[in-house]
């Protein structure tokens, strides 16, 4: 949270970071599924690398190409895989 903070140029106490990094945690969104609704609930088990289960090769092409792509500057780092 902090990272991405710093990236937007904001400014939080850590008493609003953890909050919002408690709020962010998937047990506590599963515990609010009715918000993380669109077309299909946007909320699985919560396990690293089930995206694999999901992403055909070229909605990932996709992904790596444009979404990877706009994040590179950003310093943020994704685990896809542990």
């Amino acid at each position: 949270m902090k990272i991405i903070a710093e990236f937007l140029n904001k400014h939080l106490s850590h008493e609003v970071i953890n909050r919002i990094a408690k709020q962010c945690s998937f047990s506590a969104m599963k515990e609010n599924t009715k918000k993380y609704y669109v077309k299909r609930l946007l909320l699985r088990r919560g396990v690293v690398g089930d995206w694999k289960n999901h992403f055909t090769p070229e909605l990932n092409d996709t992904f790596e190409k444009e979404v990877l792509a706009k994040l590179k500057e950003s310093r943020l780092e994704f685990d896809f895989e542990i």
